[in-house]
């Protein structure tokens, strides 16, 4: 124990004689652990965590699958539903899916997001009611009661957390509801948003090619998820053969609640992400690994002192470890504290969708992480000067002197090789970055084929009681859009039935003609709008005539399609006058507009598109478009008058501009992109470090030699010169093998190039051009210093 108290107190003093040496390392230590342990946080909420409920391990999630339509997720319709969950004995099957309600009565209109669930629902999440009760068998059926299941936010935000709320009567979408239950804090499935649950009803009437189910089931005991596949897969055969119409070629995809959750793309992200902090941690460790092996070379007559006077090997190896590491917790010290903001700076950046986001933080787990690689990192860093100092003969040291006792082959090797995989691993970071920027630059300015700018967007949802027709829907939606055109600063309003950027609802169909049996019919998606809505998205009619409000429901039924679906069917023909045939009737194409990217901009190109007068098709979720004159946020006060002023009791909800939409729709995308961005400068600025140090010690330690060449004749350009090549021959290694090394990590992540090619040549010169001239910089200080060294002062040194 005093021997150790010896160690650090010497390390301690050691250490504050070198202030310079001693807040460089830590600065590099804190910034490479405080990357590492802010990247962890969130990499343990997504991947290594257990979900928030009992045996998460056995909860599943199930889709319909058919390779020859194309499916790989959809949903399930409500008889293929109550099949499974009846026969399956594997998997205890749970179904809900997305609903809204309008909250009326006591106060302003409000609007609610909800899911109706089928009775085992909570059954499934093992989860059980903080008050009341949940769902009953009874519950589903078309005849029962309505009731509602609150969560715990809405509970505690509109009834106070009174415990009275189990049986008060809840006004949803005009229609009473009688609040049975009360969830739980923290239960937030599906959504962080969900508000309430009510029952699924079923009343035989449900068909078979309507898929508006998702399923989430809980595996038996001692069941794997490939027996549920295999019991789930026969189902679905014999499904199929019973209902060959509907279910022919259909499947079931079933695969971990886990795996749903944080699929293909966050696996991959979080990987890249994982590398590229422990490449920077790697270079951190090298940069102060670099600094004590350029000290110890400086204090090798100091340690071979020691060893003369009875400290034996292993002694003095153990006091540069003891340095390191107290370098290593100051390094970690200001790691955790940079980490705070890191953490929150990676969550300012997430889209609010991402799963469990609201769980990253700074926590016991990502503390214990930090201090683990904080010990991990200094022993790597000192390791190398200790051993380097086990295998010098102390002894000799004492008989060198000048140059050969402090700078010599034996450690000048190790340090290039320190500095060349320095540049090589900021030359990955640097390319990937860049592929990945380019890629969401791309993605960003890709062409939607309208104009985003200058549009407000709104969504309202007409409860059934209040509208129960398509009439009385169609009624409510025209008035408004006729309220809205009269606002000041409005200068076109459209209404749709769902609104660019927030997915499309397909159908299926087929060319008027054509023989295609009932189950291989082709699906296409589709748009109910008013003829206002490539006016308020500033594109034009190609081909044709646009809709007219004379498309009624007493009119010819007529559709305009896009340039996707002509080319599909007649892509050497006019496809005006050609007819398809719906569920809701045979429809002549009278208008063609050009392909609009509404669904989302990673799609490659857009797919075949079909719009419905709203007259014919009307809708009772709606999206209104209102292009402004000035600012369209402007426009939000006397929006909310207008629809208030049409239905009172009608709330509006997802109020923002389309251009944000878009935004949002790429958000995901940009994370990555800005981590690698942000590791990769910080990569490149401690890989300029590195390079600097060396020079600058090389400098100072070949001052005799320098003053002899210049005693000779040299000119300072030529010792600037010869100092600059040294570092530039180090810069060409550690680019090289960078850029091979980024060949195979773009390839990994080419998923992430939307539009790049993972072996884009301006990238990797880029990267390359970048790193060149950074570690010309960082040699040209120190040879400048050198080109100014006194020759004579020089050959009296030592």
């Amino acid at each position: 124990m005093d021997t150790l108290r010896q160690d650090l107190r010497f390390a301690v003093r050691s250490l504050r004689s070198r202030p310079g040496l001693t807040l460089l390392a830590v600065i590099c230590l804190g910034i490479g652990i405080g990357a590492n342990t802010a990247i962890f946080s969130p990499v343990d909420v997504f991947m290594l965590r257990s979900l928030p409920y009992e045996d998460a391990h056995r909860l599943v999630v199930t889709w319909n699958t058919n390779e020859e339509r194309g499916w790989t997720e959809v949903s399930l319709s409500a008889p293929d539903f109550l099949d499974y969950r009846a026969q399956s004995q594997t998997v205890d099957l749970a179904a809900y899916t997305g609903r809204s309600f309008n909250l009326s009565g006591d106060g302003a209109p409000e609007r609610l997001v909800g899911d109706a669930v089928s009775h085992n629902f909570l059954r499934v999440l093992s989860t059980r009611p903080f008050l009341g009760r949940g769902f009953t068998p009874e519950d589903e059926r078309p005849d029962a009661a309505p009731v509602a299941v609150l969560s715990n936010r809405l509970w505690q935000r509109r009834f106070g957390g009174e415990e009275t709320v189990i049986g008060t009567p809840l006004r949803l979408d005009g229609k009473m509801f009688t609040i049975v239950g009360v969830l739980p804090a923290g239960f937030d499935f599906p959504s962080t948003q969900t508000d309430l649950f009510t029952p699924l009803t079923f009343d035989g009437a449900e068909v078979r090619n309507s898929h508006y189910l998702e399923a989430i089931g809980r595996l038996a005991p001692g069941t794997t998820l490939d027996e549920a596949r295999a019991e789930l897969s026969a189902l679905a055969s014999r499904l199929a053969i019973a209902y060959p119409e509907t279910n022919t070629g259909n499947g079931i995809r079933v695969l971990s609640l886990r795996d749903q959750l944080f699929g293909p793309e966050f696996r991959e992200a979080t990987t890249i992400a994982t590398i590229a902090v422990a490449l920077l941690l790697l270079i951190a460790a090298a940069n102060v690994a670099n600094l004590l092996l350029a000290q110890t070379a400086v204090r090798e007559r100091e340690i071979a002192v020691r060893a003369a006077l009875g400290a034996g090997r292993g002694r003095i190896v153990r006091q540069l470890l003891t340095e390191s590491m107290i370098l290593g917790l100051l390094g970690g010290t200001l790691g955790l504290a940079l980490a705070y903001p890191g953490v929150k700076g990676l969550v300012a950046i997430m889209p609010d969708w991402f799963p469990r986001v609201e769980e990253i933080g700074i926590d016991a787990r990502v503390v214990a992480y930090g201090f683990g690689i904080t010990l991990l990192t200094s022993l790597l860093a000192g390791l190398a000067p200790a051993l380097q100092t086990a295998r010098q003969d102390l002894r000799s040291s004492l008989h060198e002197s000048g140059r050969s006792a402090a700078f010599g082959r034996r450690g000048t090797r190790l340090r290039n090789v320190f500095v060349t995989g320095q540049l090589a691993l900021a030359v990955t970071l640097l390319v990937t970055s860049g592929l990945l920027i380019k890629g969401f630059r791309q993605l960003s300015q890709v062409d939607l084929g309208y104009d985003p700018t200058g549009v407000l967007t709104f969504r309202t949802t007409m409860p059934e009681t209040k509208y129960p027709e398509g009439p009385d829907q169609w009624r409510f939606t025209r008035l408004l859009v006729e309220r809205l055109a009269a606002v000041p600063g409005a200068q076109v309003v459209a209404a749709t039935s769902r609104l660019p950027m927030t997915g499309t609802s397909g159908t299926y169909y087929q060319v008027e003609g054509e023989d295609v049996p009932e189950g291989q019919r082709p699906v296409v998606g589709f748009r109910s709008v008013t003829p206002e809505y490539f006016d308020a998205l500033g594109i034009g009619i190609l081909r044709g005539r646009n809709l007219r409000y004379a498309d009624d429901d007493q009119a010819p039924l007529v559709i305009l399609v896009n340039e996707a679906l002509v080319r599909r069917h007649w892509p050497e023909a006019d496809a005006l006058g050609k007819r398809l045939e719906f569920y809701s009737g045979t429809r002549e194409i009278v208008g063609v507009v050009p392909d609009i990217r509404e669904s989302g901009l990673e799609q490659d190109a857009p797919g075949p598109m079909v719009y419905f007068p709203g007259a014919q098709s009307p809708f009772r979720f709606a999206g209104f478009l209102v292009r402004a004159t000035g600012e369209p946020l402007a426009l939000v006060s006397e929006v909310r008058s207008a629809v208030t002023g049409t239905d009172p009791d009608q709330p509006i909800y997802d109020i923002q501009t389309l251009e944000r939409r878009m935004r949002e729709d790429i958000r995901a995308n940009g994370v990555l992109s800005q981590v690698m961005l942000v590791l990769g400068a910080i990569a490149l600025l401690l890989a300029v470090i590195g390079v600097y140090g060396v020079m600058s010690y090389a400098v100072s330690q070949r001052r005799q030699e320098i003053g002899v060449r210049m005693a000779l004749g040299a000119r300072a350009r030529d010792v600037v010169g010869m100092v600059v090549r040294q570092g530039g021959r180090t810069a060409i290694i550690g680019a090289a093998i960078g850029l091979l090394l980024a060949v195979g990590v773009s390839r990994a992540m080419s998923i992430f190039l939307f539009g790049v090619r993972p072996l884009d040549p301006v990238t990797f010169g880029g990267a390359a051009l970048i790193l060149a001239v950074a570690t010309v910089l960082a040699s040209y200080l120190p040879a400048r210093r050198a080109a100014r060294v006194d020759p004579l002062i020089a050959l009296r040194a030592d």
